[in-house]
């Protein structure tokens, strides 16, 4: 760390350490379930296809009489008789009642904005299979009488469905997705949840379903926490609006608080203002590493179900190799680097009046977390007004210590990277040199490079200090 920024280090504590997640999904459409039953010989469609895959695709099915059936589902580009994008089968027990049925496609490539058509058939056991084809509006997804191409009649503007597959973007995406079920059971608010195996960064909105047996406006406060009821606190979010005995989705907004990928996430929820009960939905589970409990007793309480109508977007963690762009403030004399797309991009447009221009260097990191690679904190500070500053570091006792300082706001993990051993980084990797100003602007500022003409520049001619190699850049 630079003499500057030492001076304003408090105790440094090493931050708690989480798995790597793998590759997160989007959901480019979630309808809800509602247990209404329409012929497996119906097709339907969704248009505006918003992923870049096609992953998995949940529906609901019951029969009149319970049995094993075998179901395959065949997708197809823009009309029934369209190109195959493959087919995908299910076998399982099949009763009166609607159940699950998680069709995989393996990530099939798709375009995003692609239409594409879903048609079903039972290919082993008896017949009377249903499926859930909702009765209420839902975006982007049309059931038809059959399947006749090009598209047939349409019947309904829904279907009970959810869709995975990677996002097109990974800015912003739905991280986390445990479907609704309208005609679901509910519970207090005073029971817990949990999400495991986070595949995001971020927390951008989290929503929920709620009712209540007084209508009224009521005001709802969400809390969230990493490891444990009792954990580091994530952040709280509280939002107000009118809710009646009709379950009906209430956003929690965390404005992109950052989270590691692969934790495990708790959330509380507490009414603030308002009269009556207020239930939230249990969802349409079983889903994937989302549990309800009992109550919000640490460090998680006692397993209640494995399913909770929840919704969560972020930035997605990704392996995908990220451009850490540097721009230069010369009213301040500063640097600075993102590998931000949207801030990037917002930059490049003439942002903050076009005081950061590009200087043309540049590296590659990582998106998320992979094996080897260390989130690098990024840090914001007005102390030194009237400049401000940023400082990244991928040094966990940096890290800590900063966070530990009101003098520096800990904004985000900036991206993930490797670091050297020893000063040393490993084969095929691209040292990135780290400079000091010595506060000479009257703020402290640090410059990375992978130059090394410019780091010896810096260091005789302007009289910058170098502090050695910080970063291992993918080549």
């Amino acid at each position: 760390m630079s003499p500057r920024v030492l001076a304003f280090l408090a105790a440094a504590a090493l931050s708690a350490a989480f798995a790597p997640a793998a590759l997160a999904t989007s959901v480019p459409i979630d309808c809800p379930f509602a247990g209404s039953g329409d012929g497996i010989d119906r097709g339907f469609y969704i248009d505006d296809y918003t992923g870049s895959t096609l992953g998995t695709v949940t529906l609901a099915h019951a029969a009149t009489i319970d049995g094993d059936r075998t179901i395959t589902l065949t997708a197809r580009l823009s009309t029934f008789d369209g190109t195959v994008l493959g087919v995908a089968s299910v076998t399982r027990t099949i009763t009166t009642g609607f159940s699950k049925s998680v069709f995989d496609f393996g990530n099939v490539p798709v375009a995003p904005g692609s239409r594409i058509t879903f048609t079903q058939a039972v290919t082993s056991g008896a017949g009377g299979v249903v499926f859930d084809a909702f009765s209420v509006t839902c975006a982007g997804a049309t059931e038809t009488d059959g399947t006749a191409p090009p598209l047939s009649t349409v019947r309904d503007n829904s279907v009970g469905l959810q869709i995975l597959g990677e996002p097109s973007t990974i800015a912003s995406a739905t991280t986390v997705s445990c479907p609704v079920s309208t005609n679901g059971s509910s519970d207090r608010l005073d029971r817990g949840f949990y999400v495991s195996n986070y595949p995001g960064v971020t927390i951008h909105t989290v929503t929920l379903y709620h009712s209540t047996d007084t209508p009224g406006v009521k005001t709802l406060s969400l809390i969230a926490r990493l490891g444990s009821f009792n954990g580091p606190l994530v952040g709280v979010a509280t939002t107000t609006r009118f809710i009646d005995e009709n379950a009906s989705a209430t956003v929690f907004d965390f404005g992109g608080a950052t989270v590691p990928a692969g934790s495990t996430i708790t959330f509380e929820q507490n009414l603030n203002v308002g009269t009556g009960e207020v239930f939230f939905d249990n969802g349409f589970g079983p889903c994937d590493d989302v549990t309800e409990t009992f109550g919000i007793a640490p460090p998680l309480d006692t397993f209640r179900r494995d399913s909770v109508a929840v919704s969560i977007t972020g930035r997605v963690a990704s392996e995908a190799p990220v451009r850490v762009v540097e721009y230069f403030n010369a009213s301040f004399g500063h640097y600075f680097m993102s590998a931000d797309p949207d801030e990037i991009a917002a930059l490049d447009a003439g942002a903050f009046g076009g005081a950061f221009v590009r200087t043309g260097q540049q590296f590659w990191a990582r998106n998320g977390p992979v094996a080897g690679a260390a989130e690098v904190c990024r840090f914001f500070t007005v102390a030194f007004a009237p400049k401000s500053s940023h400082f990244y570091t991928a040094d966990p006792d940096e890290c800590a210590g900063l966070k530990l300082n009101p003098n520096w706001q800990y904004e985000k993990i900036a991206f993930y990277i490797q670091v050297p051993t020893n000063g040393v980084c490993a084969a095929g990797t691209v040292p990135v040199y780290r400079l000091y100003n010595n506060g000479m602007t009257g703020a402290p500022n640090h410059r990375f490079t992978t130059s090394v003409a410019i780091y010896d520049q810096f260091i005789n001619s302007f009289g910058w200090t170098g502090e050695g190699i910080r970063f291992c850049a993918l080549p």
